[in-house]
């Protein structure tokens, strides 16, 4: 991340007050976005959850479910003009910090099989690829398969 960008970044947990924030990013990210209804079942869950926050606008969340033996990042979104200054390279170590904390074994996560980036920041992390789910994610031309990974904690 630019040094001048990434002082200016702030980092904290999701809470209620975000959630419409949330869903307009989801949804200006997405072309089959998760529902208003599906976020705030996270945040009312208590999901682990973070945001990056960037003049007072999120910029990035990620929303994981951790505990102490499966853990599983659900979702990880950076707005696209602040993508590649290490939003979600960030995001994703506080995951994987919360799960040290809870003695989580494995951490789990799906990326489509299309996102080249996301692919190569989860392998960055020490992420394997373990799986295939045939017809996982919706697309305007029918659907896309996604690539399941893992990284071992313990």
């Amino acid at each position: 991340m630019s040094a001048k960008l990434s002082q200016f970044i702030e980092y904290r947990d999701i809470g209620m007050i975000d959630l419409d924030n949330i869903y307009d990013l989801e949804s200006q990210s997405y072309d089959f976005p998760w529902t208003r209804n599906i976020l705030k079942d996270c945040i009312m869950n208590k999901y682990d959850s973070y945001v990056a926050i960037y003049n007072n606008i999120i910029v990035g969340y990620i929303i994981s479910k951790v505990t102490s033996y499966e853990s599983h990042v659900l979702n990880l979104t950076v707005n696209e003009k602040y993508r590649n200054n290490g939003i979600g390279s960030e995001l994703l170590e506080m995951v994987i910090h919360k799960c040290k904390i809870l003695q989580s074994d494995t951490l789990l996560l799906e990326t489509r099989l299309t996102n080249k980036s996301a692919m190569s920041l989860y392998e960055k992390y020490g992420f394997r690829k373990i799986g295939l789910r045939k017809d996982y994610y919706k697309t305007l031309l029918g659907k896309e398969d996604a690539i399941v990974y893992r990284k071992l904690l313990s």
